[in-house]
């Protein structure tokens, strides 16, 4: 089986050749321009080989064209920082506007995004990470996103809809820009942030509009970040497979197999991949056991710490290898 048909025959559930998998990770002393990002991503692509590749530049690229000011770092393991909240008072949200995503940082990615897709091999799907709406109003202002939420919520969902109307559009120059897929992450929808209830309110529609907007097939990836995640989104949400710490957090692999219908993308915790070779190479295969490789990518539970071996790395590789 070719990668593109690997990976939507395991997310459907149907028999594949072998396992499905996927590998990232940042590139943080490399990514400050699209050439240089693609270039680092091309390099690991190649030596590991995964099923799809998750196009993932710096956290905080989708609100750089706001005008939040960031700090970089020359080091492959710091990544940027926001300097400070864009904003410090509720009626900043009523001051964003929505975007030229063809521009700016926004634009930037998707030149990066067009040279990976030329230098790909067709057979092998791109998902780009897109963030959520509300996740990108924390990038923005931090914590006191929370604060703006229960104590300025008109002012929040003014700020959101903006926010929102940008990434609908950008979803669709991602897909014109060669994006086979999304990789939607979304921080907040944990009750370490939020009730059930508050997330509903605030995260749930801005969410749909933008997965709704969506203009390819498969894949769509619902990445759910964090502890005490609302897994129960999975189910509900227009998403092929979902991603989560399984291994920080219920529900187990074998928990989410009963609780949702879509795809896993799961099975290896990115902490494991700094405990060395034997602990990842023990964690694929219980992994695999639970799975069977049906319905099931295997993959981190986020993204790979930048330290991480070439050893740990190989140790994925040979066990799925194992299974061909």
């Amino acid at each position: 089986m070719k990668p593109r048909e690997r990976v939507l025959a395991a997310l459907k559930g149907e028999p594949v050749d072998r396992p499905a998998f996927s590998l990232w990770r940042h590139f943080h002393d490399r990514d400050a321009t699209p050439e240089g990002l693609v270039e680092a991503t091309l390099e690991f692509v190649r030596r590991w080989q995964p099923d799809f590749v998750k196009h993932t530049p710096t956290g905080l690229y989708a609100v750089e064209d706001w005008g939040l000011p960031i700090r970089r770092f020359d080091d492959p393991h710091h990544p940027p920082e926001r300097v400070r909240p864009l904003f410090d008072a509720p009626h900043g949200w009523y001051e964003l506007e929505v975007l030229n995503v063809r521009a700016g940082a926004l634009g930037r990615e998707l030149r990066g995004l067009r040279l990976l897709r030329e230098v790909l091999p067709p057979e092998v799907p791109i998902l780009m990470t897109v963030f959520s709406p509300l996740t990108l109003a924390y990038k923005l202002v931090g914590e006191r996103v929370v604060d703006d939420l229960r104590d300025a919520p008109e002012a929040l969902h003014a700020g959101l809809r903006v926010i929102t109307a940008t990434m609908t559009r950008y979803v669709v120059a991602v897909r014109e820009a060669g994006a086979d897929g999304l990789f939607f992450a979304t921080q907040l929808a944990t009750e370490n942030w939020l009730t059930r209830e508050e997330y509903a309110r605030f995260g749930e529609p801005y969410d749909r509009q933008v997965l709704e907007a969506w203009p390819g097939g498969e894949p769509v990836v619902l990445h759910l970040h964090g502890t005490r995640v609302f897994f129960d989104l999975a189910e509900s949400y227009p998403a092929d497979g979902v991603s989560w710490h399984d291994h920080e957090t219920s529900p187990s692999l074998a928990e989410a197999l009963e609780r949702t219908r879509k795809g896993l993308v799961a099975g290896l915790d990115r902490n494991a991949f700094l405990q060395g070779a034997d602990v990842v190479r023990r964690q694929v295969r219980e992994a695999l056991a639970v799975t069977g490789g049906r319905r099931h990518v295997l993959a981190p539970s986020c993204v790979i710490p930048t330290q991480v071996t070439d050893e740990a790395l190989a140790a994925v590789v040979e066990v799925v290898v194992e299974r061909t």
